[in-house]
């Protein structure tokens, strides 16, 4: 009886630690909504020193691809999770990659350079896939492979096949995300001049970047409107969410404190 209220008790304290995340996740998202709510779309060539908003294409200012599906982009990131089974069982991250190649945007007015390190990069998955090595199992038994491309990125860097033939017994699952060049591309930074820029022309010195004082750079392949829909539903979602599961944790906790031994 006592270890059935303990195991009550952890877990309302961790319902309560969980729903305190989120709504601590959501007021921040509230915020960087209002910011990016608030803050006029510029064009490139009227773009100033200071926090700047725009919107055009993706343009590369380097020759790079995708490294799972070899589509040339401006932007990538590749996860690589294996899945543990069990009672605590599930997808466990067990390689990560994102590019920091500096690139453009560009619209009809001109290109502005940006430099994505420590940015918030918020945009879908363009690939996913799961399954094993190789195609068979324990005992010789079938199982599904992993498909070519993926194989050969694996392949291809020993640093990262070691990774993965770490767990060659389990499932495997790769994820790609990418900005392809001339996709839709949305900017939310700090414009900071570029260092050593000469230009007679004002925003081909200027660079757009994390910046130091609060201002968080957010990139997206989306249009500002959908940016601020998706962003509502899951600000909602996170407030709501940890609001009530904070309140049901903290209530777990202290009826079980309270409760006779």
């Amino acid at each position: 009886m006592a270890s059935k209220s303990g195991d009550c008790i952890c877990g309302g304290i961790f319902a309560f630690v969980v729903g305190v995340g989120m709504i601590y996740y959501g007021a921040k998202r509230y915020l960087l909504y209002q910011e990016i709510k608030n803050t006029p779309t510029s064009k490139v060539e009227s773009a100033a020193v200071g926090l700047v908003e725009l919107f055009g294409k993706a343009k590369c200012q380097t020759d790079m691809s995708s490294p799972v599906s070899g589509v040339k982009s401006i932007y990538y990131k590749v996860v690589g999770e294996y899945y543990k089974s069990g009672k605590h069982g599930g997808w466990r991250t067990i390689y990560t990659h994102a590019s920091s190649s500096q690139f453009y945007l560009e619209d009809e007015t001109g290109k502005m350079l940006i430099d994505p390190k420590f940015a918030e990069v918020d945009i879908p998955s363009d690939y996913k896939i799961e399954g094993h090595l190789t195609d068979k199992g324990f005992l010789g038994l079938s199982q599904t492979k992993l498909d070519d491309k993926a194989i050969a990125f694996i392949n291809k860097n020993p640093d990262v096949k070691a990774i993965f033939d770490g767990h060659s017994s389990s499932d495997l699952r790769i994820t790609e995300y990418f900005i392809a060049e001339g996709d839709p591309l949305y900017v939310l930074g700090k414009a900071e001049p570029k260092e050593g820029a000469t230009s007679d022309i004002g925003y081909e010195n200027l660079i757009i970047k994390n910046g130091t004082n609060g201002i968080k750079l957010y990139i997206s392949d989306s249009g500002e409107k959908k940016v601020i829909d998706n962003m509502k539903s899951n600000i909602l979602f996170s407030l709501v969410g940890g609001l009530v599961l904070a309140v049901v944790g903290l209530l777990v906790t202290l009826l079980m404190l309270g409760s006779p031994a």
